[in-house]
């Protein structure tokens, strides 16, 4: 996945996010790539920037109901499940201020639901199945009320970075996604391959041109020639918010 990057990230033209270790990347170009431009694509992108923190009057209105729904279940409620779908219900309400419910409001749910499926993963990913009907519930509220923080800054986010990856879809250099998220370069592709040699990243280059060629970060300018990577461990070096409410949650 992605996380945000530290105070250092004015240095790395490569964007505020930086692969976490085991990332893969590919660049895409024309013939399929503003297809990729998504929301689901851009929940690493704003959750580095979106960073408002749950209300407690959601969290404690969330945790009753789910008490409901788990008790109910005799304690087999599944976390990231029941998050995700309560989230994503919610979605429609939680984006009604968004222009008058007009285009804005279905660019605001589609970037509330592809948020509600990674605040929930993220949240519910240390609780077993086995934990009590607190533990699950805390976890799966803490996803829902982080994304009902974030729906005016994430729909803007989700915007802002559709634009900008299908203009990079028309360039020759084309976009770059990194475990299937949108990387929003912020200088060039041959800045962002040198910053990424400067890393220790193990860069090669492959001769073969391909219209959607995987990598395993960056391309030169107007090469669509493939690069493979080992060394993107040592591209980690920030927390972003998915490693540190990880951590918290350990």
């Amino acid at each position: 996945m992605l996380i945000a990057s530290s105070a250092s990230a004015q240095a790395n033209p490569c964007g505020n996010l930086q692969l976490a270790a085991a990332g893969e990347c590919e660049i895409r170009t024309e013939g399929g790539c503003e297809g990729y431009c998504e929301p689901v694509q851009f929940t690493a992108e704003c959750s580095g920037r979106c960073t408002g923190s749950a209300d407690a009057s959601c969290t404690g209105s969330c945790k009753a109901d789910c008490q409901a729904e788990c008790t109910g279940t005799a304690g087999s409620l599944d976390c990231e499940g029941s998050c995700t779908a309560s989230c994503k219900g919610k979605c429609s309400a939680n984006c009604s201020a968004q222009a008058n419910g007009g285009g804005a409001q279905g660019e605001c749910e589609a970037a509330c639901a592809a948020s509600c499926e990674g605040e929930c993963d993220v949240s519910c990913e240390a609780t077993p199945p086995s934990a009590s009907c607190d533990a699950k519930c805390e976890a799966s509220c803490e996803g829902q009320c982080n994304v009902e923080a974030n729906i005016d800054c994430n729909a803007d986010c989700t915007a802002d970075l559709r634009g900008g990856c299908e203009v990079q879809c028309t360039t020759p250099d084309g976009a770059l996604f990194c475990n299937g998220q949108y990387v929003d370069i912020v200088g060039s592709m041959e800045e962002c391959k040198n910053w990424l040699l400067t890393q220790g990243v193990d860069v090669q280059f492959h001769a073969e041109a391909e219209a959607e060629a995987s990598v395993s970060c960056a391309a030169a300018p107007g090469s669509r020639s493939p690069l493979t990577g080992t060394g993107i461990a040592a591209l980690v070096a920030g927390l972003g918010v998915a490693a540190a409410r990880r951590r918290k949650r350990s």
